[in-house]
């Protein structure tokens, strides 16, 4: 008798297109407050616009995507109230989750930051900026590995994507800024190998409240060249 075999999850047309557009979204190939043309990505995709349509309204239910009547998608754009308030949100969750990973499993949750670390020093040597934005996404989405607690890692993906659709627009593509996250990101490991929270949790809140200062300060430019 013929072994079976599995066949996975076929993805449907609106699958496709959404996580395409999010990748591009969070890669930075969209401008923050860019429109997204449909009838051009419904002929780079090779499907009608009710795909991608779909995928715009999937897109919007997360944060990355603003659908006006009568005018078009955008690309999310923040204001500096959203900034705040993402950044606030984010040192809490990531804090809280760090914490927790550190006490359920501190070997390992060092050891898979340690591993994303030595990728990122890579990506600083290339100066490729796409590679250590995506990385230090995962680095900071492995606080959550850990932690044991499904909700702290809901709270933080209702944010996560914007998070890293700003740090592709704004932060990653400068190297000065990427050399001292790069910096950072070693000090948080050092600390945690240290045992020291109380540090760790100062080198976290100095790295994000950073991240939204210069977010901020972009976000003024953008404003006056308008």
């Amino acid at each position: 008798m013929k072994k079976k075999s599995h066949i996975g999850p076929v993805q449907s047309l609106t699958d496709i297109a959404t996580e395409r557009l999010r990748t591009a979204i969070i890669n930075g190939d969209f401008l923050l407050g860019e429109k997204i043309p449909e009838e051009v990505l419904s002929s780079k995709l090779g499907v009608s616009r009710t795909p991608i349509r779909d995928a715009l309204a999937r897109l919007q239910t997360i944060g990355l995507v603003t659908v006006r009547p009568k005018r078009g998608s955008f690309v999310f754009e923040p204001t500096s109230t959203d900034v705040v308030d993402i950044c606030d949100f984010r040192f809490m969750v990531e804090l809280q989750a760090a914490k927790r990973s550190f006490s359920n499993s501190p070997v390992r949750f060092i050891k898979s930051l340690q591993l994303i670390a030595q990728k990122m020093q890579v990506s600083v040597s290339r100066n490729n900026a796409l590679e250590y934005s995506n990385l230090d996404s995962d680095y900071h989405q492995m606080f959550f590995e850990y932690c044991d607690n499904k909700y702290l890692l809901n709270a933080f993906n209702l944010i996560s994507n914007r998070i890293s659709a700003l740090r592709a627009s704004i932060t990653s593509p400068q190297p000065a800024l990427r050399e001292i996250s790069f910096e950072e990101h070693l000090a948080m490991i050092d600390h945690l190998k240290k045992s020291n929270i109380e540090c760790f949790e100062k080198v976290l809140y100095t790295h994000i409240m950073r991240t939204q200062d210069i977010y901020l300060k972009a976000l003024e430019e953008r404003k006056a060249n308008a």
